[in-house]
């Protein structure tokens, strides 16, 4: 190549180009060092490869499909909110059957979250006719068990390093939903799949930061909860501690890299999870296995932390130390 060749080549406006051709650019996080930094890297680009994806998928919506997709919805729903599909599967199955009958031929998950989309934009769709009737159906779901919180995360980060899904993509989604059931069940047999479904949903709450909230949350000194901290101790040497049954949190790590960090209604029985294996079998594959001498815990007992819920520093601590089996803090944006 000559060297007004080479000049021409560094001069191309790689933007410019790719709106010439009508494709889209989409930004993805800068990669971190390490195996755990290129799995990372690999889910954002999946992630926006899947979002390209589903906007590309040749299925166009318009009105007239949304107002089948309601009435489908209305035929079968038996007075339940349009979000019971998220952990209702044999209502989503039944309104996805519906939709077809009804002439829609549509993956589920597009199905599925079409139905959403009608719910979170109501005026604009009643504009035009399409209304969803009040919820008259009122369920209480009892909590998940706290010992098993981690079970669902990791299962849903499981996915985000494979596929790039969101927790949304998952439980809209029949195949994602079925592998993260598997995974997750391996490891706790005795959930329902309602139930790690209805974990999933609190643990995409309990990773969202407020706008009102971020200022608060990043203000808060981290050297009065590690001052706090009990330990660093190996969790080959926690397998021999007696452990508080308390609520507080933990914070896992290998070397200069965090890997978890919860907080949890009881600390003897979330740290026995990881102190036995069994909690590390979802992520340790072939980039990544547990060394129980070299994996540090740290823990702090109780719900408050120079008065500050425990809950607003585990949302400091995520953000701060971007743990890599902790589903990463989602921002209003500023």
């Amino acid at each position: 190549m000559t060297e007004t060749g080479r000049c021409a080549m560094a001069e191309l406006n790689q933007y410019a180009l790719s709106k010439t051709l009508g494709s889209r650019m989409r930004p993805v996080r800068a990669p971190r060092f390490g195996n755990f930094g290129l799995l990372e890297t690999t889910a954002e680009v999946l992630k926006a490869r899947e979002s390209g994806d589903r906007h590309e998928s040749g299925v166009e919506f318009r009105y007239a499909h949304d107002r089948l997709i309601a009435q489908a919805f209305e035929q079968v729903r038996e007075g339940a909110p349009p979000d019971t599909i998220l952990w209702n599967r044999p209502l989503a199955r039944v309104f996805a059957q519906r939709c077809r009958e009804l002439g829609l031929d549509a993956p589920d998950a597009v199905l599925n979250r079409r139905l959403l989309n009608i719910r979170k934009n109501k005026k604009r769709y009643e504009r035009h006719g399409i209304r969803l009737s009040p919820s008259t159906l009122r369920e209480t779901h009892p909590s998940i068990l706290p010992q098993h919180a981690h079970v669902i995360e990791f299962s849903l980060v499981r996915l985000r390093y494979r596929y790039g899904a969101s927790i949304y993509d998952v439980l809209l989604d029949p195949a994602l939903g079925d592998e993260f059931e598997r995974l997750a069940l391996e490891i706790a047999p005795q959930l329902s799949p309602q139930d790690l479904r209805l974990g999933a949903l609190y643990i995409r709450k309990s990773r969202f930061l407020p706008k009102k909230e971020q200022s608060a949350i990043t203000q808060l000194d981290l050297a009065e909860i590690d001052h706090e901290s009990l330990g660093p101790m190996t969790l080959a040497e926690a397998k021999n501690q007696k452990l508080p049954d308390a609520p507080g949190l933990i914070e896992l790590s290998e070397g200069s890299r965090y890997l978890y960090i919860a907080r949890n209604e009881n600390l003897q029985a979330t740290i026995g999870q990881f102190v036995s294996g069994q909690a590390f079998a979802i992520m340790a594959d072939e980039f990544w296995k547990p060394q129980f001498d070299s994996i540090q815990l740290q823990y702090v007992v109780g719900n408050l932390v120079a008065g500050v819920g425990i809950g607003k520093w585990e949302l400091r601590l995520i953000c701060d130390r971007e743990p890599v089996f902790n589903w990463p803090i989602h921002k209003d944006a500023a």
